[in-house]
């Protein structure tokens, strides 16, 4: 855990970027049900004394007057553009330092062509997989978020320290490459960004797996594996599209510290 001043102690921030309607049968696996529910598209930033962290940055702006047209459950306003987070807390996309994509999904790596002047950080897995993605997976992955000539990639293989009290964790399943992300805070504790190995904290309390999954076993697995390890380090999961859990969320000017 980082050893800094009470001035430049780690936080995290909640960003929030808009919300989209999804089917049940795509939340659980097994779910046989085409209810629609408002699932939230959320993004995270880190602080720390030596660098600024985002993980994951939501959808792409060019893709929301789409999402609005084609989804009535779509919601999202000018206040949601991933830039505005940012300008809220201060930041401009230049500021941020490392931009840790849990995987190359739409709704996770849309913005991450607004960070030219970051490193951009995925799974070599994943990375691959998105170029040349299975028939079944290719509506979720949209080559130009990710196909950006002349950006930096830092492509990791497992779990990877990024830099004190801020780890990449494997958690394949959900894709071939996925990652979570752990952050250890001083005061909140250690808190587990899950993103789509965990889309609700249901997910983690009765071990289902997500509907849209590319290995069943392996993301029961990355469940299992998260839930050990938050009960080991005293830790919390965060789902990555929980309706509920996001409602309890601190939101800004609110961080976890």
């Amino acid at each position: 855990m980082l050893e800094c001043s009470a001035m430049s102690s780690p936080t995290l921030h909640a960003l929030q970027n808009g919300f989209m309607g999804f089917e049940r049968s795509g939340l659980f696996y097994g779910e046989r049900s085409s209810e629609r529910v408002q699932i939230p598209i959320a993004c995270w930033l880190i602080r720390t004394a030596d660098a600024v962290v985002l993980f994951d940055t939501g959808l792409s702006p060019r893709a929301v007057p789409g999402l609005m047209r084609n989804d009535p459950m779509a919601r999202f306003t000018d206040d949601d553009l991933l830039v505005h987070r940012l300008e809220v807390l201060g930041l401009q996309p230049d500021d941020v330092d490392l931009v840790v994509l849990s995987h190359l999904h739409y709704d996770h790596a849309g913005g991450a062509q607004l960070f030219p002047k970051s490193e951009l950080v995925a799974q070599k897995d994943e990375y691959a997989y998105a170029n040349y993605p299975a028939s079944f997976f290719e509506g979720f992955y949209y080559r130009k978020n990710f196909d950006l000539p002349g950006y930096r990639w830092r492509l990791l293989d497992g779990d990877t320290e990024l830099l004190p009290g801020v780890t990449a964790l494997r958690t394949d399943g959900h894709t071939p490459g996925h990652q979570s992300l752990l952050v250890e805070l001083p005061e909140s504790g250690p808190v587990i960004l899950a993103a789509d190995s965990c889309y609700w904290l249901e997910h983690a309390d009765k071990e289902r797996v997500p509907g849209v999954v590319w290995n069943p076993t392996q993301a029961l697995h990355s469940i299992k594996r998260l839930k050990t390890l938050a009960r080991l380090t005293g830790g919390r999961i965060f789902p990555g599209h929980d309706p509920a859990f996001w409602e309890t969320v601190k939101q800004h000017p609110d961080a976890y510290r």
